[in-house]
């Protein structure tokens, strides 16, 4: 493992991504929230994607000619064509429009199409939480590696789903998850860090439990979280990320470009309701009291975005640790573009 410093670690990225073409401004939102993940302990969405994003600049995958044009609109939801640009400038102008039509209408549904891989989604609704506004996110992953509860074979993605309000105080609060047990970034980690996997996580093709961190590439695939709950969710991921907003479909979908998304956020203004200073008061409560319930022996309670929290004041400490072989996929692309990586490491 090598050790990095985030701001050098963001700069870095910035150079990246603007010596293939990216604007400026772009560059930067791309990679704070790439980075951003890393400091939350989410490495799997982290600065891995630097070289994988660059891959699917290079073939055409991620175009950097378009902007994300919303096709269709009311006073209170817009449909956006992604089309294929940087996914997550699209989830950057989602969230933007959903921020803004809830601020104007008191609620707001925004769905997304032809988008490419848009990182950790939590990012957009801490976003919007910033803002006042109360959202959840619904993500299609358009390439099948999971399958559903008693079921042989994959038939969704990952299909994540994520939620954030506002708070005034230190607790935070964000939920972010893959339907399935967990993200297959994780598995690449894994494999960069030459290091097994947890059984319970993945099948093998002939449907047994595995350790391999390759098993997707091998014809086996992820297990959803929580058994038939899990799956639940799951689905309603499907039908609202994907169904509802034209995506690519279940087990119907291409992977082509590589782990498509459909996007569908929900954002509600807590002035509809029992307003927004009232709202923070009272989470705010809840979260302490939840906080402070007396835990179990030799063990913590800790709300949803805690630990995440706690990771990046460590991480901006003592540096960000990548695997040796996500640093040498790096320092070879930076070779390709003229970029010296000097001085990076701690």
């Amino acid at each position: 493992m090598i050790t990095v410093q985030a701001s050098k670690l963001i700069q870095l990225g910035i150079d990246i991504f603007k010596a293939q073409g990216v604007g400026d401004d772009d560059a930067k939102f791309l990679v704070n929230s790439l980075v951003e993940a890393n400091l939350a302990g989410h490495d799997s969405h982290g600065a891995y994607y630097f070289v994988r994003y660059s891959d699917r600049i290079k073939e055409g995958n991620i175009r950097l000619d378009v902007e994300p044009k919303v096709i269709k609109e009311t006073p209170g939801t817009a449909y956006i064509d992604g089309q294929w640009g940087m996914g997550q400038l699209t989830a950057r102008r989602m969230t933007e429009i959903a921020v803004e039509k809830a601020k104007e209408n008191m609620v707001a549904a925004v769905g997304t199409f032809n988008t490419n891989h848009i990182g950790r989604i939590g990012y957009y609704t801490e976003m919007a939480a910033k803002q006042g506004i109360i959202t959840t996110l619904y993500v299609n992953v358009g390439h099948p590696i999971v399958s559903v509860y008693n079921g042989h074979g994959p038939v969704f993605g990952t299909n994540p789903y994520s939620a954030s309000v506002p708070v005034g105080g230190d607790i935070p609060f964000l939920v972010d998850y893959a339907t399935s047990v967990v993200a297959a970034g994780k598995l690449s980690v894994a494999r960069a860090a030459k290091t097994k996997i947890p059984t319970h996580w993945t099948l093998d093709k002939d449907g047994k439990l595995n350790d391999s961190p390759t098993v997707l590439s091998e014809g086996g695939w992820l297990l959803p979280f929580g058994l038939y709950k899990g799956m639940g969710l799951q689905m309603v991921s499907e039908l609202l990320g994907a169904v509802l907003t034209g995506s690519r479909v279940g087990p119907s979908g291409v992977s082509s470009p590589p782990s498509p998304n459909g996007v569908f956020m929900l954002a509600v203004n807590p002035e509809a309701f029992i307003g927004l200073d009232e709202f923070v008061k009272n989470t705010d409560s809840l979260l302490k009291q939840v906080k402070n319930w007396q835990p179990l022996e030799g063990e913590r309670v800790m709300v949803p975005g805690e630990p995440e929290k706690e990771t990046k004041v460590y991480r901006l400490a003592n540096g960000i640790k990548l695997p040796d072989d996500t640093w040498t996929e790096i320092v070879a692309l930076c070779k390709r573009l003229d970029i010296s990586t000097d001085g990076v490491l701690i």
